[in-house]
C-alpha cells in the first residue's frame, strides 16, 4: 500500500445489503495488512456480523469520525446521505488532518454537488463520488464495478480499497462529481429496460402458450449475460423474493432520477416511463418490498393494467 496501516484509518457506514458485502471484503483486506474497519450503522443490530469478523463498531457517528480519516458510506437514498453528510461535514469541520470521504449511494446528481460543496468549504478534506454496479451478491463476491470521479490524486492512493471490493474501477476521471451519479443512473437505466422487455416478451410468451423452458433457452443461447440470464430465470420461476436483489421501491428512486435527469437535459427515456408505471403499480399494490423484476406480474395482468 502507498501508506501504512498507521496513516489510513477506515471508517464506514451503512451495513444493508451492498454495503455489508463491500464492508465485509475491505476489512478482510485491511486485516490481511495487520489493520480493521471502524463501522457504524444507524441500525446496531446490522453491526453484529462484522463484529465478529473482527472490525470494530463505532458508538456513534461522533466516534466514528474522530476516529477515521477516510469515510466509505453506502446509504439508500438522497434523503439518508444528506442528513448523514450534514453530520459528517460538521464533525470534520473541527478537524485539520484530512478526511477522505467516500459515498458509494445511488444518487441524483445535484445530490452530488450539494455534498461536494458542503465538503468544499473546508479545503484540508476531500470528497469522492463512487457508485458501484452489482446485486448484493456480487458485492459479497468482490466482483461489483466500481465509478470513480473526483480529486485524481486522491482516487489513486485509494486504489488499492476499491480493488478489494470490486473486479474493476471505472475512473471517469473528472472532478465533477455528479459525473458519477449521472452515469450510474444511465447505467442503471440499461437494467431496468433489460427487465422491462424481458417481462414484455416472457409475458406474452406465456399468453401464446411457448414452453418456458425453451424461451429460457434462447435467451442463454443470444444474450448470455449474467443480468439476462438472471432475471428471465427468475421471472420464469414466478419469483419475486427481493432477497440478493433490488426492491421496487428503490427502483422507483432510481428511475425516477433518471427520468428526471433525461427531463433536466431535453432528453427521453420511454422505456423508463413504462418501467416507471409498471413500479408505481407495484407499489400501489402493496408490494413494494418485492424485487423489481416483479414488473412481469403488471405485464400478466394484460393491456387493461396499462392504462
Amino acid at each position: 500500500m502507498a501508506q501504512t496501516t498507521q496513516d489510513i484509518r477506515i471508517g464506514w457506514i451503512g451495513l444493508g445489503e451492498m454495503g455489508y458485502g463491500m464492508a465485509k471484503n475491505l476489512h478482510a483486506y485491511l486485516a490481511s495488512h495487520g489493520s480493521h474497519l471502524t463501522v457504524w450503522n444507524r441500525s446496531p443490530g446490522k453491526t453484529d456480523a462484522i463484529k465478529e469478523q473482527g472490525a470494530h463498531v463505532a458508538i456513534s457517528i461522533e466516534n466514528l469520525a474522530s476516529t477515521s480519516n477516510v469515510i466509505f458510506t453506502s446509504l439508500a437514498n438522497d434523503a439518508a446521505v444528506e442528513n448523514v453528510y450534514e453530520q459528517l461535514v460538521q464533525l470534520a469541520s473541527k478537524v485539520q488532518e484530512q478526511i477522505i470521504f467516500v459515498d458509494t449511494s445511488t444518487i441524483h446528481p445535484s445530490t452530488a454537488t450539494k455534498i461536494s460543496q458542503l465538503v468544499a468549504a473546508y479545503p484540508q478534506h476531500r470528497y469522492l463520488q463512487c457508485p458501484v454496479f452489482g446485486r448484493p451478491d456480487r458485492a459479497h463476491a468482490a466482483q461489483l464495478v466500481w465509478v470513480a470521479s473526483g480529486d485524481a490524486a486522491t482516487i489513486e492512493k485509494l486504489q488499492p480499497y476499491f480493488g478489494s471490493m470490486s473486479k474493476n474501477t471505472i475512473d471517469l476521471r473528472t472532478t465533477d462529481v455528479s459525473k458519477a451519479s449521472s452515469f450510474k443512473l444511465m447505467g442503471n437505466f440499461f437494467v431496468v429496460g433489460t427487465i422491462e422487455l424481458l417481462a414484455e416478451g416472457l409475458a406474452l410468451a406465456e399468453k401464446v402458450d411457448i414452453d418456458k423452458s425453451a424461451m429460457l433457452q434462447f435467451i442463454e443461447s443470444f444474450f448470455p449475460t449474467p443480468s439476462w440470464i438472471g432475471y428471465s430465470q427468475k421471472m420464469a420461476s414466478g419469483s419475486t423474493e427481493k432477497a440478493g436483489g433490488f426492491p421496487v421501491t428503490l427502483g422507483l428512486k432510481d428511475v425516477g432520477h433518471m427520468r428526471k435527469l433525461a427531463a433536466d437535459h431535453g432528453a427521453a427515456l420511454p422505456t423508463a416511463d413504462v418501467a416507471y408505471k409498471n413500479l408505481e403499480k407495484l407499489k400501489a399494490q402493496g408490494k413494494g418490498d418485492q424485487d423489481w423484476s416483479s414488473i412481469i406480474e403488471v405485464l400478466r395482468e394484460g393491456p387493461e393494467a396499462q392504462k
